[in-house]
This record gives structure tokens, sequence and C-alpha cells, in this order.
């Protein structure tokens, strides 16, 4: 050790040699001297001293001058033998080890005042070790304060001990940060971690602060439970908003519908899966909420699906939902799928034919297990619900020209259900005209009724588009009627000229069967010619007359 070396020691230190004589001190140790302690008696003590021990390595003792006593530190130097001495006040050291447990007591202190709170302070050096925990860590992390000591940020994370760690994020950006954190023991942490830089501004260390946030993340996720089911609720008034609930009951009274309501509400009690077929507009979803509100989940959702009006590609994340961030363009919050919304409901699929075949794989899958998995998401979540399909396709001739699973079918329909068209229940046709008359006059705040051989044309009338073309010719009628009394000159040219095909049969007044004749025949020959001399020269008549009839009954179409 050199003369720089010891001068930088701030105690007194003098060095002797095997000869007992003093042959340096440093500074401290003159200023001891010439003011405090003799020199003299000191040597005295010294020669004894090194006289009656064998100094190997090193040893002290307690010197007492002039009702002082002192720490004398013997060390003996391997290069050269001499002794290097230190010396020391025992009162400064004893205020010193006073002092030592009073801040070792404030530490003691500060630690148990964190450890009260219920929170966590961890201190992270710069290569991410964990250097400091507190008692509370094995109750949030789920590992012992022993087990964490010594594992880095990195580790800790792998092994989902905390994730994602908000140190790793600090070491990243080298800013304070703040982040949820999920931890081992299944706790919510608000994390916040705080970099502490040296003067290169490098991280030498971090500290974390983190706050258990367990109970208020619970409340959160009840929340977002109240508001799925506001959302299922919300998507029922839509629907009904929307009309998509127009019968309030059945209305017919043939035997055919007879006979469907008698089974609707005998299949209504149980929860087997019922394939509704028909042509378009026969009444299927009708009877689907008919069956749904006399079930044992009527006070449930009913979530109608049009597989047909869904495309492709938004099929799965509609009828499955997605989690956050899932793809481009999703909801940052995620979204459930409406299979989920029907959860403790009825699942309503209706043109089922329409469901491409990758869906039908995975539909299948969800009526075997009742579970569904969001896209983006690896679990499963369970729901329960009533199935009800609906297709106006031929299903078993789609399964022979494999447009359709087999297996599916099977699935679907175990009770099938088939809706007559209304051309096959025409006794209906007066019950439902009458309906829809009262209907749209509530709905417009107008009067208007029917005639009866009004009535006896659209009895007549084929209805290719079933009840909802029925319905959206009286709403025309009501609206487009300048009279109280809607009479057969009222009614479009399809349903008159439909009349006229087989006039004899229908057994009608011959006024309404020559108006009939006259108007086809008007409108054909003005179709042919497009002038009104044209349609005078082909029937016999007038230009004047002609006029006159041509803008009576094209002004119709």
């Amino acid at each position: 050790m050199d003369n720089i070396q010891i001068q930088s020691i701030n105690l007194p230190v003098l060095i002797y040699n095997y000869e007992n004589k003093k042959i340096y001190s440093n500074a401290h140790a003159d200023v001891l001297f010439n003011s405090t302690l003799s020199l003299e008696k000191f040597q005295i003590f010294i020669t004894d001293i090194i006289t009656s021990n064998d100094i190997s390595t090193s040893f002290y003792k307690i010197m007492a001058i002039n009702e002082e006593e002192y720490l004398v530190t013997f060390i003996k130097t391997t290069e050269d033998f001499n002794y290097l001495i230190t010396i020391e006040n025992s009162k400064s050291l004893n205020t010193a080890l006073r002092e030592s447990t009073i801040i070792k007591d404030l530490e003691l202190e500060f630690y148990n005042i964190l450890g009260a709170m219920h929170d966590d302070f961890v201190i992270i050096d710069k290569d991410g070790v964990l250097v400091t925990v507190l008692p509370n860590f094995e109750y949030m992390y789920g590992i012992s304060n022993e087990e964490a000591i010594g594992k880095t940020v990195y580790e800790m994370e792998e092994r989902k001990i905390f994730s994602p760690s908000v140190a790793i994020r600090v070491f990243k950006s080298g800013m304070p940060e703040t982040m949820l954190q999920l931890t081992g023991a299944n706790k919510y942490l608000m994390c916040t971690a705080i970099p502490i830089k040296d003067e290169n501004n490098n991280i030498i260390k971090i500290v974390s602060y983190t706050t258990d946030v367990t109970k208020y993340q619970t409340l959160k996720d009840e929340y977002n439970k109240l508001e799925e089911t506001l959302k299922i609720y919300t998507a029922e008034l839509e629907q009904l908003r929307q009309g998509l609930g127009s019968f309030p009951s059945v209305i017919g009274n043939s035997h055919s519908i007879k006979s469907i309501i008698s089974t609707v509400d005998k299949i209504s009690k149980f929860d087997a899966n019922v394939l509704f077929t028909g042509e378009s507009g026969v009444g299927k979803t009708m009877f689907a909420k008919l069956m749904h509100a006399q079930s044992s989940r009527q006070k449930g959702p009913f979530i109608e699906i049009n597989c047909g009006a869904i495309p492709d590609s938004l099929m799965e994340s509609e009828l499955f939902g997605y989690e956050k961030g899932a793809f481009t363009g999703a909801n940052k919050e995620g979204k459930p799928g409406l299979i989920e919304l029907s959860n403790n409901g009825t699942l309503f699929l209706d043109e089922i034919g329409d469901l491409p075949l990758h869906m039908q794989v995975k539909l299948l899958k969800v009526i075997q297990e009742k579970k569904i998995t969001r896209v983006g998401s690896v679990n499963e979540k369970e729901v329960d619900f009533r199935l009800i399909t609906a297709t106006n396709k031929d299903l078993e001739e789609m399964i022979i020209q494999g447009k359709f699973r087999e297996d599916l079918f099977y699935r679907l329909n175990v009770i099938s259900i088939s809706i007559p068209s209304l051309r096959e229940r025409k006794e209906d046709i007066f019950l439902l005209s009458k309906y829809f008359i009262e209907k749209f006059n509530q709905q417009y705040n107008i009067t208007r009724t029917l005639s009866n051989i009004a009535i006896d044309y659209l009895i007549e009338y084929s209805w290719p588009g079933n009840l909802r073309e029925l319905e959206n010719t009286i709403e025309r009628l009501v609206l487009t009627s300048d009279n109280y009394m809607i009479t057969e000159e009222d009614l479009p040219s399809a349903i008159k000229l439909h009349m006229f095909s087989n006039p004899i049969s229908n057994n009608k007044s011959l006024k309404s069967l020559l108006q009939a004749v006259e108007e086809k025949a008007i409108i054909e020959c003005y179709k042919k010619h497009g002038t009104s001399i044209g349609v005078a020269k082909e029937l016999g008549i007038s230009q004047p007359s002609a006029s006159i009839k041509i803008n009576k009954y094209i002004s119709k179409h």
C-alpha cells in the first residue's frame, strides 16, 4: 500500500517497522498527537502490544488515555512486515453504531409500513434482477421472496409470474411506465415503475410500486357481463323496433295452419332442434317466434340470423364474435357473436341453406358441444340455446349436390315442420287481409277498407311472395288509395290480370269480368302501338275513348 492510498484513509494512520519505530503518519494522525494524545504514551502502548503479541495478520485493542477510549487496529503487511495502525475514538464509533442502528430501525419500520398497506415495492438492478422485495410479494405473485430474489424480470414474465413486465417496458422506453398486470396468483395489479439513472443517463436501477386492484377488476368484469346482457336485450329491442315481430299471434283458420299451431304448441315445451321449411314469405320466422314465446326460454333472447345476408368474410366474426385486436378494423374492446348473445334463449338461423360449407362444420361443432370460441381467442365459452332453423331450399337435394353436410342436416332436422304457401290456404287470405288493413290504418292514422270484389280478387291471386307480398300489397293500397273503399280498380294489374286469365271458373260478377277484359286489352294494345290512335284502330273504338281508357288503366301501372 503506497503513501497516496494511506493518505486517503479518513482516520489517523501510522506505520511502525519491525523494530517498533514509527516510519510514517498521515495528516489525521499528526493532528491527533499534536492536540489530544501523547505520542510518548502511545509509543509505550504500541511497544508493549507488539512485543507481547504474535501478530500474524491483524487484531485490535482498546487504549485508554486521558479518560478517552480509542480503538486501535493493528494490521501486519505481508510485503515488508511493517505494522499498519489505525486509531478511532470509541465515542465516534459508538455514535456511528447508534446511527446505523437507527437507520436499520427506520428501514425496518418503512418496510413494515409498506407491507401493512398491502402494496408491493420492488427494486430491480440494471440487469433486470430483483434485488429487493416486500413480504407482500408472495401474496401478490404466488412465489416466495427467497425464490424471487435474484431472478430476472425476463424470467418472471416468461413463467407468467407477472405479465406483462412493466420493468421491461421501462428498459425499452427509458421513461416511467404504468400498466395493469396479471400475476401467477391470479391477481390484477396496477404497477408503476420509475427508472433511476446515472450521470450518463444510463438506467442503474428501477423502482416498482404495485397496488392490488383485483377487486376493482372483478367489478369491471361484472360490469362487462352486465354490458353484454344489455347488448342482448338491446338487440332484441332493435329487432322489435324494426318490426321483426309483426305478428302478435298466428292469423289463419285453415286446417293446415291449425295443425301447425298444434304441433308448435306441443314441441315448444322441449329443446329439440326444429327445421321449418317452405317458400319465401310463408311465415317461417313468425312460427319460430311463436315457438320461442311458448317455450321455457321465453324470457331469454330471441336472436335471428339470416345466413344469406352476411358476407362470407364476416360470417365467422358475426356468428362467433372476436377478441380485441383480432383483425384490422376490429372493435378495440372485442365483440360477442350472435350465437353467444343467444345464451339462455333461442337461436334462429334463417336461410340455413345459404350457410357456407366451411361454416357448416363450425356450426355442427357448436351444436354438438354447445361451446364457442371467439375469433382471435383460444378460450372456449359455454352457450346454452334452443336451435331453430328455416329454409326455402331442398336441403336433401343440396346434400346430393355436395352443397350441404348430411351430418348437419340430421342434427337440424330432428323436428321438421313444413309451412304451406298462401295459395294452398286461400281460406286464410280474408282474415290476413283484414288484419293488415287494421294494422296499417293504425300505423298511418288513416281509415281504409276493402270491397268484397277486391277481397275476391285477393283470394284468387296466386301470391308467389306469400304473406310478405300480401302485406306489402295491402300497405301500398292503404297509402295510395284516394277513397275510403279500396275497390278492384285500385288493385295492381298483376292481380287483375290473374283474374282475367280464368274468368269463368272464378264465378265473378259480369261487371268485374268485363272490366278486367277491357283493362287487359287496353294495356296490351298500348304496349304494342304506344299511341291512342293505334289502340283505337285495333279495338274498333274512337280515339278520344281510347285516350280516356289508356289514362284510366295505364296510370295504375
